[in-house]
């Protein structure tokens, strides 16, 4: 059913001149009658809190367009965002009839972990080294995801120039194995503005007490694709590209577009692209490129933080990434641990408890050494008995240095001992 909605944007530029590029927040304009499967792109956070822990959502500035977006890093050189942050798309979209658009060129994006993207130092930003958006060739039979159709394929990743460093930010875990399912709590986090005037944009804002309104199929097929989900509300412009994060703190979505008025948020689902994301991570992590090893996920592992982190390690339970401590009565006493399965296994020195389900210590085996056998009554030995009698006529030759070496350092060491 159409509605008044205003969907025409302008934009401001403004951005530091140190790093003589530009950034953009866009007021909308005018009214006009439109249909529900029409949104915005350029999604702030409205109704959220400034975020500064939060420093895997980063800041994208596009300096060909004079646009800024948000991403995730799930890798460390690899941000996950939107495709309409990175090609040529309208400012308004109709499915079926928005573009995928041709991709911009890596030199042109600049990407900061910092809570305020606007910074005035050079050094606070990271070079793109590629650009990739996701595949445009049909994902599956399903006539209502075409490759001329940006709705359904608005996810894109920017595989960085250099890694960004653990002590700077912390990769998310894209949740690429668990499907998602209507009214699950999930929070969202963007540089976006605070209303639909533009106002605040590029400062990472968080808001919490959000839930999936629909999933892929349960959402009306002319507004939502199979690859898209509906969520809560609080996305606004500039917050496009920007992740939906689950109560584990994993990616779950990339902000998309929304209804005017900064409700009804569509985004990308990351578990509709799981395999892609795998295949790209493995490409960035390879040693020509980020030269670090892959994370467990993409090989298949869990992406359930109850499977992962270390084991073996003293814990309080607190300390543990996957909040499980136990005592097995091991000389390890309380240590870390993890659920385990026949695909996630347990490290060097642990087995997988079927009773428990997690990694526990598993003592090293205790070999006793084969007692010599006796020599028989004719002065000979056993089958298997190491001992042999000398043979004179093969005499053992003298390891003289060794014995040499041998006897200095007793001497040096009773030296020692004696002037203390």
């Amino acid at each position: 059913m159409p509605r008044r909605s205003s969907f025409v944007l302008l934009c401001a530029v403004a951005f530091p001149s140190a790093l003589a590029l530009t950034a953009v927040g866009c007021a909308p304009t005018g009214d006009s009658e439109v249909d529900e499967q029409v949104g915005i792109y350029g999604q702030p956070i409205k109704g959220g809190y400034s975020d500064t822990t939060d420093t895997g959502v980063l800041g994208i500035y596009d300096a060909s367009t004079g646009a800024s977006c948000t991403g995730s890093l799930i890798a460390p050189n690899v941000v996950l965002t939107a495709r309409h942050c990175v090609s040529d798309t309208s400012e308004t979209v109709q499915c079926g009839q928005a573009k995928p658009g041709g991709l911009h060129a890596a030199k042109y994006f600049y990407v900061t972990t910092r809570p305020n993207m606007f910074s005035q130092n050079p050094s606070d930003y990271h070079k793109v080294r590629e650009v990739l958006g996701v595949p445009l060739d049909p994902a599956s039979n399903d006539p209502l995801l075409n490759k001329e159709d940006l709705c359904g394929r608005d996810q894109a990743i920017l595989i960085l120039a250099d890694n960004v460093p653990a002590t700077e930010a912390i990769p998310y875990v894209p949740r690429v194995d668990v499907a998602l399912v209507k009214d699950e709590e999930y929070y969202a986090v963007g540089f976006g503005a605070t209303n639909d005037s533009g106002s605040g944009a590029g400062v990472r804002r968080r808001r919490d007490d959000l839930f999936v309104s629909c999933v892929a199929d349960e959402c009306p097929s002319f507004f939502v694709k199979k690859t898209e989900f509906i969520g809560d509300t609080g996305i606004c412009q500039g917050d496009s590209g920007g992740p939906a994060i689950d109560m584990q703190h994993r990616v779950i979505g990339v902000t998309s577009r929304g209804d005017f008025g900064c409700d009804q948020p569509v985004y990308g689902y990351v578990y509709g692209w799981g395999q892609w994301l795998k295949d790209v991570v493995l490409y960035a992590a390879q040693p020509a490129i980020g030269n670090y090893p892959a994370p467990a996920w993409t090989s298949g592992k869990s992406t359930d933080p109850a499977f992962g982190g270390s084991v073996g390690v003293p814990c309080p339970e607190a300390s543990c990434t996957s909040k499980i401590c136990i005592n097995t009565g091991t000389d390890l006493g309380e240590y870390c641990t993890h659920k385990c399965d026949d695909v996630n296994t347990c490290p060097d020195g642990f087995a997988c408890s079927a009773d428990l389900g997690v990694c526990t210590h598993k003592p090293p085996t205790k070999t006793s050494k084969p007692k010599p056998e006796a020599n028989d009554d004719e002065g000979g030995t056993e089958p298997g008995c190491a001992v042999s009698a000398p043979d004179p006529t093969k005499p053992i030759p003298w390891k003289t240095g060794a014995i040499l070496a041998g006897a200095v350092g007793a001497m040096a060491l009773r030296r020692r001992r004696r002037g203390v």
